[in-house]
């Protein structure tokens, strides 16, 4: 049983991954290998149809146990890296909440952002096969400055629609706020119990998370009011609910919720970047930019520290407003930005991410491995039928990963010419051959060498 020279690349939020995962895709076509890129949810079921080859999985969580392990059983070899895996609080959590032995040790390479997450790894890998390289995430890639031009238009169209001093509000409060409405009970109101049994959070941290949310909320109108002739975009996260952002924004002039397209545009249009504990302040700093962290309350046990490094900080709602009234501020990133951003990422410099993976992923396709047993191929193919039979079982509930309205708001259908359209510019950009793109079903492509 052989496995050919491609690769598999699921991706959870379209907004955050597909341009990366496509820019990768045509790397991997330069060098003659085909890659399948689409929405995590068909993808996975989709294992034991897809030519066996490489199967990249988007992290290592235990929710990504079953998946690693039944790509493996199916003959496909298996590496990973963490989307998630850039901002965490301590080491200690990130490998409680993010490292899954399960999920690892099915993994033959990983993927690591840079040096900070290396070491947080270093203590889940013990006793593993897994190898770890240092290689940055295509994510980081497309902020270069060869590939920004793809951005600008769409940054000066935004500016067009909200005018040059709109400020973003980029939100990160899915814990306490979660699109499918985790800890909702009976009276609108959250149960911060119920999320932290269901999630593994403290309650100490739910608390925290939840106080700025409300704090975000209440910003809101302070700033219209300051700044009458501004608008105010709040960028809900992938997980949140924007029903909850749509009601603090009815009230407030100028103020509007948008959740749509890549975030990209977002940084470079916005005059001024508001967040807390987002990863949306390292992008910010890649391109050169300030996103400022607005910090009322400061629990350090609770807080994530990588974006403050990068970026500003507001202690209160007047030093923020105080900011906002400065139209260079967010040009004029703190110096230390650069030094902190190359502990995060490996790839800021010298060859990019998606050259350093793709030199592995050809390694890695290239190495010899005793294809699975019989045995294991049947678990394989046992395990995505009772995956595919659950998940039919769960379209229609509403709370579920698998309902169509949930993943279909993270990776909303994209119509072939538009994935044509972006592999085109990316191997323009380096002067690659474009590859053939196609459609193989509901919002799964195939990119094949041209």
């Amino acid at each position: 049983m052989s496995v050919g020279r491609h690769i598999i690349l699921p991706v959870e939020t379209a907004a955050r991954e597909l341009d990366a995962k496509l820019l990768l895709g045509v790397h991997a076509a330069q060098r003659g290998l085909s890659a399948t890129v689409g929405v995590k949810a068909h993808v996975n079921v989709a294992l034991d149809r897809l030519e066996r080859g490489l199967f990249l999985s988007p992290n290592f969580h235990r929710s990504s146990d079953r998946t690693i392990a039944t790509a493996a059983n199916l003959g496909h070899r298996v590496a990973a890296w963490d989307e998630e895996g850039l901002v965490w609080r301590t080491p200690e959590s990130y490998r409680a909440r993010r490292a899954s032995r399960p999920a690892l040790s099915g993994v033959e390479t990983l993927f690591a952002w840079g040096p900070q997450q290396a070491d947080a790894l270093k203590p889940a890998l013990r006793g593993l096969d897994a190898e770890m390289l240092l290689a940055g995430n295509p994510r980081a890639d497309l902020l270069r400055p060869e590939f920004r031009a793809r951005y600008r238009a769409r940054a000066d169209a935004l500016r067009a629609e909200f005018g040059d001093d709109f400020i973003l509000i980029n939100s990160n409060f899915g814990q306490v706020n979660h699109l499918l409405g985790h800890g909702r009970t009976e009276n609108g109101g959250r149960s911060l119990d119920a999320i932290s049994a269901r999630t593994g959070h403290a309650l100490g941290y739910l608390e925290h998370r939840l106080a700025l949310f409300q704090a975000f909320a209440a910003l809101i109108p302070r700033i219209a009011e300051r700044f009458p002739g501004r608008r105010i975009v709040i960028r809900p996260h992938p997980d949140e609910a924007p029903s909850a952002w749509a009601k603090a924004a009815s009230s407030v002039p100028g103020a509007i919720v948008r959740f749509d397209g890549d975030l990209l545009p977002w940084l470079i249009g916005a005059s001024h970047i508001v967040h807390n504990g987002c990863t949306t302040a390292i992008e910010a700093a890649l391109l050169g930019r300030a996103a400022i962290s607005y910090r009322p309350f400061v629990a350090d046990e609770h807080e994530i520290p990588q974006p403050r490094v990068v970026g500003l900080e507001a202690g209160g709602a007047d030093e923020l407003i105080a900011m906002l009234a400065d139209a260079t501020i967010s040009d004029r990133p703190p110096q230390e930005a650069r030094a902190a951003l190359a502990g995060l990422i490996a790839s800021c410099d010298g060859p990019t991410a998606s050259e350093r993976i793709v030199d592995e992923l050809e390694a890695m396709l290239a190495r010899p491995k005793a294809p699975p047993s019989p045995l294991r191929r049947m678990a394989g193919h046992a395990a995505i039928l009772r995956r595919r039979f659950s998940q039919h079982r769960r379209r229609g509930v509403a709370n579920s990963s698998v309902n169509p309205l949930y993943y279909g708001h993270k990776f909303p259908p994209v119509p072939t010419a538009q994935i044509e359209e972006r592999v085109r510019f990316f191997a323009e950009a380096l002067a690659f051959r474009a590859p053939k793109v196609q459609e193989m079903s509901d919002r799964i492509y195939r990119l094949t060498p041209a």
